[in-house]
């Protein structure tokens, strides 16, 4: 490790980084619709500020795109700015190098990101942690030669690129299911014969049913004598991200949480009434047949009349969110009923139709969940590469008539 970094030297922040603390801007002339954007902790990863300033302001708090910044409270997060040309509030701070021959810009980011986490981790709190500018300015970091700061960074810059793209198709392309879904759940496919219904013109060989009329809620559950040593793959809240389930925990029965109790099978739609609004939602496919999961959840079991690709497609609607969300109870742990869940209303197309139409949009639930997949990699290789390359684990050559991205 030694002759890998022997051309790293210690470089003080306090004497090589400018940091520019946000400015405490008067809120009677914050507003939603006139003046500059304003960026507050809650927009920094958001990159999207939905407060404007409509008062005087100094230029030197001015932020433009790619402008390095820290959220001060809370989470120690640190961005570059994608978003508007906006105004830095205060609580929020903006690092630049002030010496580009110790310091480049696009490597502290890059660098950063550790310390950050390692502050963040020893600051006490009570409720949130706070971090002070001296916190930065004290620290002195073991650093490249400018060339391979440039270099690292354009290595990292690289694979943010692929990134951003990725989310970037993701985003697109939820953007079509979601107005596919609309269409096709409304008004299905080719029809020309319509007739009223309370969600106004649907086909007319189309009926409006409620989920109990077309489907078994909970319908299994292991019992409480089953015995202790019964293995079983659990699938809990925490394994859902973006209606995709990332893996289970394996027990003993004896072992288990006292919430692992409904057993699901393949085509089962499990629906969390726990924090519904966080669309805690998955379908059951082979991999995951005769799992258990939490009581947190709702298991929906199609009839014959009800095909289970068309359900799930049906429990992903904006409008059934909306329903959940509306019946929810509780401040602390907002949940809602599996009786709730029996009252939803939907309209139902014969079931020839209903394959049809769930094959459509589940041809844009495959595209998602590729690009989902190809964004994990791709976090992994970040990491990876953050973790071999900002410490020197990796050496980074370079070619003296190289050009290097700055």
């Amino acid at each position: 490790m030694v002759s890998k970094l022997i051309d790293w030297n210690k470089v003080s922040l306090r004497d090589n980084l400018d940091i520019l603390t946000g400015y405490a801007f008067s809120s009677k002339k914050f507003n939603d619709s006139d003046g500059l954007p304003l960026i507050r902790i809650r927009d920094l990863l958001s990159h999207n500020p939905v407060t404007k300033y409509s008062g005087e302001y100094d230029e030197l708090y001015l932020i433009e795109k790619n402008d390095v910044l820290i959220g001060m409270d809370g989470e120690f997060n640190i961005v570059r700015w994608k978003g508007p040309k906006s105004l830095l509030n205060q609580r929020v701070a903006k690092i630049k190098s002030s010496n580009k021959n110790l310091i480049d810009n696009k490597f502290i980011y890059y660098r950063m990101h550790s310390e950050l986490k390692r502050i963040e981790a020893l600051t006490p709190a009570t409720t949130v942690k706070h971090l002070a500018k001296k916190d930065i300015q004290n620290l002195t970091l073991l650093l490249p030669p400018i060339k391979k700061q440039q270099k690292i960074a354009a290595i990292l810059s690289s694979v943010d690129e692929a990134i951003e793209k990725t989310e970037q198709i993701i985003e697109q392309t939820e953007t079509v299911k979601k107005g596919l879904m609309q269409q096709l759940l409304t008004k299905g496919i080719g029809h020309t014969e319509f007739k009223d219904s309370p969600f106004g013109k649907i086909p007319s060989n189309w009926k409006t049913v409620f989920i109990e009329d077309v489907v078994e809620i909970n319908p299994e559950n292991l019992s409480s004598k089953t015995d202790d040593f019964y293995e079983l793959d659990y699938i809990d809240i925490a394994s859902i991200e973006k209606n995709n389930i990332t893996g289970t925990n394996r027990y003993l029965f004896k072992d288990a949480p006292s919430r692992a109790r409904r057993k699901v099978k393949t085509g089962d739609t499990i629906v969390s009434t726990v924090r519904p609004y966080l669309r805690g939602f998955a379908y059951i496919n082979e991999r995951y047949n005769e799992t258990v999961c939490s009581t947190g959840f709702a298991v929906l079991r199609s009839k014959n009349e009800c095909h289970s690709d068309f359900l799930y497609q049906v429990i992903l609607s904006d409008r059934f969110v909306n329903y959940l969300i509306s019946n929810m109870t509780g401040s602390n742990y907002p949940a809602v009923k599996a009786d709730d869940i029996k009252t939803y209303n939907f309209t139902l197309p014969p079931k020839d139709e209903q394959i049809k139409i769930s094959n459509i949009l589940s041809e844009y639930h495959k595209k998602i969940e590729t690009e989902l997949n190809k964004l994990t990699i791709l976090n992994e290789i970040k990491k990876g590469l953050m973790q071999q390359l900002l410490t020197g684990k990796v050496r980074v050559p370079i070619n003296e008539n190289e050009e290097v991205p700055s």
